[in-house]
């Protein structure tokens, strides 16, 4: 059995996902304290900018996800925690990924930090009605959760 992991990137064409470095990093750690103690050890190299492209990693997370149901014991499940600062600047790319990592063993939370105007991230959230990709294709279940942290702050 793999250990959680943290997936970070920054790419410029990706925007404000973790800027970390200029690679892809995969972070194993044991349990909920192993995801705290990586997030604290990166959040002072945490530096956030646009454009908020963000279906590039969830479809990057829903390959692992999607390579995870062909093994035999198919156990592990991905939870994608994205904190962003800005709006989303690729949502019928992002609806399109969403509606397809729906039928995988993932979630994606979506934390909103900062004053921006995040009411696109409602819909993605799909409290509010089913969630379609740009073709209508709704998504199989809701795996989206989004968070505007400024409810929130004490």
């Amino acid at each position: 059995k793999n250990p959680p992991f943290i997936y970070m990137l920054n790419k410029p064409d990706i925007g404000n996902v973790l800027h970390i470095s200029f690679s892809f990093f995969w972070f194993f750690m044991p349990g909920i304290q192993g995801v705290v103690e990586a997030y604290q050890s990166c959040l002072p190299k945490l530096q956030l900018y646009g454009p908020t492209n963000i279906a590039p990693i969830i479809q990057k997370v829903a390959k692992s996800a999607s390579e995870e149901t062909n093994t035999k014991e198919a156990s592990q499940y991905f939870i994608l925690l994205i904190l962003t600062d800005g709006v989303i600047t690729d949502m019928a790319d992002t609806r399109e990924a969403i509606v397809h990592a729906s039928h995988l063993p993932m979630s994606v939370i979506i934390v909103g930090v900062g004053n921006a105007d995040f009411s696109d991230m409602q819909m993605l959230d799909g409290d509010d009605g089913i969630l379609r990709s740009p073709k209508g294709e709704p998504v199989l279940r809701d795996i989206v959760q989004f968070v505007p942290f400024r409810n929130f702050k004490h």
